[in-house]
C-alpha cells in the first residue's frame, strides 16, 4: 500500500483545481472528492480524507460554500471587486 496523502496535499490540489476552473466550473463538494481519489488514488486518499481537507479550507477561509444554483465550492469573492480582486496594492 503506498503512503497516505496528508490532508494539506489534498487541501491544496482541492484549492489549485477550483481556482484553475473558477468562473468555468462550479465543483460540487463530492465531485471535489472523487476528482482527488482518482488523482492520488484510492488506496492513498479516502472519502473522509477529501472531507476533512476541505473542512481544513472552508474554517481557513481559502474557500466557501456558494448556493446558487446548488451548492458549491467557490473561492470567496471581494465585494466591489474589479478583474484585479485578488491582487494586493
Amino acid at each position: 500500500m503506498a503512503d497516505k496523502v496528508s490532508l494539506e496535499e489534498i487541501g491544496e490540489a482541492m484549492y489549485k483545481m477550483v481556482e484553475e476552473f473558477a468562473g468555468k466550473k462550479k465543483f460540487k463538494p463530492g465531485e471535489l472528492g472523487k476528482e482527488m481519489i482518482a488523482q492520488f488514488g484510492e488506496d492513498r486518499v479516502t472519502k473522509k480524507d477529501c472531507k476533512e481537507a476541505l473542512k481544513l479550507l472552508m474554517n481557513s477561509g481559502k474557500l466557501v460554500y456558494g448556493y446558487y444554483g446548488g451548492t458549491s465550492v467557490e473561492i470567496p469573492h471581494v465585494e466591489g471587486a474589479g478583474k484585479d480582486a485578488g491582487e494586493k496594492a
